[in-house]
This record gives structure tokens, sequence and C-alpha cells, in this order.
């Protein structure tokens, strides 16, 4: 603005917002068996917290497009179990596992006044905070290949090919509510070996590319493969409809792009040697080590985007927009001590 500073109006004031305020209660039991062969801890949280900061929409004509407000309560409650074990023991061979499991049970317990609804999420007394609010997608029509969606207007199983007939309804959760993790540690002699699991449940993840990589001829970027199965002559069944040139044939935010994450991942997979003292000693180290290593190695899942773990990085919560997936690495490296 020729040299001279500007304001630019991006946020609305609210002087009276507060801090939240959080309760927590944790019960847990701590066990040994076995000489502490075996070990292991499980408990059971319940944590509340109140005057929660949300982003409450606004009409537009205000000059924002939300204003952070307390709003309400939510309440997050869970199990968290941990074991130890130590397989086997003994001077040449060493072998522990170790398991960790939790979930967690997340709702809004109180909203001063009605549903907070978002371009895909809502806030809703007794639903998980942000949960996914879409229009139920609902196939394809066989005779013509024009996406359906359920109407969800009383009529069960009622459906229309126009989009705007169609309530949205509660379709998903953005957190998981089932983790675990397993990672099994080996040594043998000089050897050692281990390899850890982590696998998440229950979350769902909204593509938000895919309304331009599954597009129908909507957009030009490169396509996903399951346009090969599109609708193409009367009789034809698919999930997949007729491609259209611009058309808009079902490429509205809708469960149609709601994908389960459900995973399990090789996380981490390391082969050491340690080099015996006799060497060590010659070259005057106190010891040394070589090892292979190698991150987010296998991926076991039926999502079909590029990374089960993305959660938000298109301006939404639970939304992705070409998500890179997590790197896979192999390293391999020395450790000396002097």
């Amino acid at each position: 603005y020729n040299r001279s500073p500007g304001l630019a109006f991006i946020q609305a004031e609210n002087t009276n917002l507060t801090w939240e305020t959080t309760t927590q209660t944790d019960v847990s039991l701590q066990f040994g068996l076995l000489d502490e062969a075996i070990t292991g801890e499980i408990g059971y949280f319940v944590k509340e917290t109140n005057d929660l900061l949300f982003a409450e929409p606004i009409p537009a004509s205000s000059g924002a497009s939300s204003l952070t407000k307390n709003i309400g309560s939510v309440e997050n409650a869970g199990v968290e179990f941990q074991l130890s074990i130590k397989n086997i023991n003994n001077n040449n061979f060493k072998w522990t596992t170790d398991l960790n499991v939790s979930t967690l049970d997340n709702k809004i317990t109180e909203l001063p006044d009605d549903d907070v609804i978002g371009n895909l999420n809502i806030l809703r007394e007794g639903e998980p905070i942000n949960a996914f609010y879409l229009v139920e997608y609902a196939g394809v029509d066989p005779d013509n290949g024009d996406a359906l969606f359920y109407t969800n207007k009383g009529t069960e199983g009622e459906t229309s090919n126009d989009w705007n007939d169609a309530e949205r309804v509660i379709a998903g959760n953005p957190f998981p509510d089932l983790m675990a993790g397993l990672t099994n540690s080996l040594s043998y002699k000089q050897f050692d070996l281990s390899f850890s699991f982590q696998g998440e449940w229950g979350a769902s993840v909204f593509n938000s590319a895919g309304k331009f990589q599954e597009a129908n001829g909507d957009w030009f970027d490169n396509q996903d493969r399951s346009q090969l199965r599109r609708w193409q002559k009367p009789g034809d069944i698919t999930d997949v409809p007729r491609a259209e040139l611009v058309a808009g044939n079902g490429t509205e935010d809708s469960t149609r792009y709601l994908k389960s994450t459900d995973y399990i991942r090789l996380k981490n997979l390391t082969l050491g040697y340690n080099v015996p003292k006799k060497y060590t000693d010659v070259a005057r180290i106190s010891s040394a080590r070589v090892y292979l290593s190698g991150f987010n190695l296998l991926t076991f899942t039926d999502y079909d985007g590029y990374d089960p773990e993305s959660r938000s990085d298109a301006g939404g919560v639970g939304q992705v927009f070409y998500s890179a997936p997590a790197a896979k690495t192999i390293a391999i490296g020395v450790n000396l001590s002097f």
C-alpha cells in the first residue's frame, strides 16, 4: 500500500472468553507376577473439560466467518493397559515383549444452544467432538449412472440423484477409539533385534482431494484408479458414477469421500551388532555398535488414500488434501563410545 502499513480484520473479538477448566480422575492397578517376569498396569480415566473454546460459525455479513466462544463441556473416558513380559532371559539369549492398548470414548456432554454445524463437522450433545456430519452416499443408479444419495427424510432406503434432497447425518468419528502398540526386543550374544507395530481403529478421515482425483471429469488432476470401474452402460453395478465433463455427478461433500483409517503399521525394525570388546580395546574405544534400521516399512489397511495416519491438513478436523504419506526410511549407522 505505497509503503504504508495496513490493518486487516481477521477475527471477531469476544471479551467474555475465559480459560478452559479440566478435572480428571484416574484409577489404576499395577501388578507383577512370576518374580517380575510379567509386569503391567491397567487403568481407567475420566477427563471432563468445561468452558471449551470453539469457533462458532456466524453470518459472513458480520465481516468474519466465526466467533470464538466458551460454549460447552466434553468428556473423555477410557481404559489403558500395559503389559511387559520377559519371555526368555539367560546369558546368551534375551527376549522381551511390551504391549500397550488404550481406548477412548469421547463425547460432548453439554452445549448451551443448538448444534454447532460446520462444513463437514458438527458439535452435538452425546456425539464425539467434531463428528462428521455428511449427506450419505448411496452408490450409483444402474440404469443411467447417476450418483445417488440417501434422503434420510423418514422413508428408509429412499434415494435421490439430487444432493440437495438429502439430509445430513452423523457419519463418523475423526478420532480413533482403540489404539495399540506391540514391541519385541531380542538379543543373542552380540546381535540385537527389535521391531514395533502400532495400530488404530475406529477413526474416519474425509479425503477432500477425492473431489478432484475421483471427479468423473470435473477436474483434470491425476485420477484415482477407482475411475476404471465407473458406470459405462445400463446395468453396470458399481459405486463410481458416470463420467461427465464438469457436470458434478456425485462430487458433492458426502460419505463417498469418507474413509475408514483402521491400520496396523510396522513402525520400526532395527538389527544391530555390538562389536566384541577385544576389538574395541584394540581401537581404544569403550564400545561400538553398527545397526540397520527401517521406519514405516509395512502398512496393513483397507484405506485407499496415501496415509491412514493423516488427520488434519486441509483446514478442518479429520480432513486431508493430497497428504504426503509418512516417509519409508532405511538408515545404517554406527554408535561409538569413548
